[in-house]
């Protein structure tokens, strides 16, 4: 279990230092949350990536204990938490 960690923060790292989408701008736990939230973001034409996180023996997509983080350029903040928060 322990190797798995540390293959995932390199996994991690590198994502990090090579995408362009490296702010923080939406986290939730449950699924349909994250699927609104990317709905939102390709509705308004806002570049995204996501990671999802299974944090424990559940797997993802079952609603239990996965983390669905959203990460956007550096130029889109403004516009993707706009695009978030609309109701379209």
């Amino acid at each position: 279990m322990i190797m798995g960690n540390i293959e995932q923060l390199i996994l991690n790292i590198i994502m990090f230092l090579f995408s362009k989408h490296r702010r923080l701008i939406f986290t939730t736990f449950n699924q349909s949350k994250y699927y609104d939230a990317v709905n939102n973001l390709k509705g308004h034409g806002v570049s995204y990536r996501s990671r999802i996180t299974s944090n424990g023996t559940d797997t993802i997509g079952s609603n239990g204990n996965c983390q669905y983080d959203i990460y956007v350029k550096k130029d889109e903040v403004f516009l993707a938490e706009k695009a978030i928060n609309s109701n379209e």
